[in-house]
């Protein structure tokens, strides 16, 4: 997990929290690659299962090419999901946008792409984190048991400074379905959110 949860700032220009990622995911990673002079890693969707492991092992900034070769031989959407994130990861929304909306293309009611494309709204922070909390919750409202959705939230209300609304999000994630990769990782965060409050209630 990353140390966002050490003292993430409010909105404004530019957030100064790095996004919260558990040590086993892969999307996205705690600490590289920096997204930014001040070395703070972009906000990018959280998937709901790891990378493959011949591209997880790749640096973060050549993941899209790879990704793109799979995205355009493979019908299936999550393709261009993973791409998209991958995309998001190094900084490049445009073109994280593009993936996302192609797989919009190939599944219009991929709820993934959907998911990625309202935290695409969240990369300049300030309003733009506003916008992407409210399209994600209006995706969790007509999704009520997707964990991608919930997950995210909370991963946005991190860059938001917000500690009681990151642990709304990973406990309803958590209720989902506690065993699942996203399961695992609403817990990993929510002890690290109990941590950083001196060990009691977010």
């Amino acid at each position: 997990m990353a140390n966002a949860l050490d003292s993430p700032v409010g909105e404004g220009a530019r957030d100064e929290a790095q996004p919260v990622a558990p040590g086993a995911a892969t999307v996205p990673e705690a600490g590289s690659p920096p997204g930014d002079a001040t070395g703070l890693q972009p906000l990018a969707l959280f998937l709901d299962a790891p990378l493959a492991a011949d591209i997880a092992g790749l640096p973060p900034i050549q993941r899209p090419a790879r990704l793109a070769e799979l995205a355009e031989s493979d019908p299936d959407p999550r393709r261009f999901v993973e791409l998209g994130s991958a995309l998001q990861l190094i900084g490049n929304t445009e073109a994280a946008a593009t993936a996302y909306r192609a797989a919009l293309r190939r599944d219009p009611g991929d709820v993934a792409a959907q998911a990625g494309l309202a935290m695409i709204e969240g990369a300049g922070g300030g309003g733009g984190l506003a916008r992407a909390t409210a399209g994600l919750a209006r995706l969790a409202r007509q999704n009520p048991q997707d964990q991608l959705v919930s997950f995210n939230q909370g991963i946005v209300e991190v860059y938001r400074a917000r500690p009681a609304r990151i642990a709304e999000a990973w406990i309803r994630t958590l209720q989902i379905d506690p065993n699942t990769y996203l399961g695992r990782a609403a817990v990993e965060g929510l002890n690290q959110l109990r941590q950083q409050a001196g060990g009691g209630t977010p």
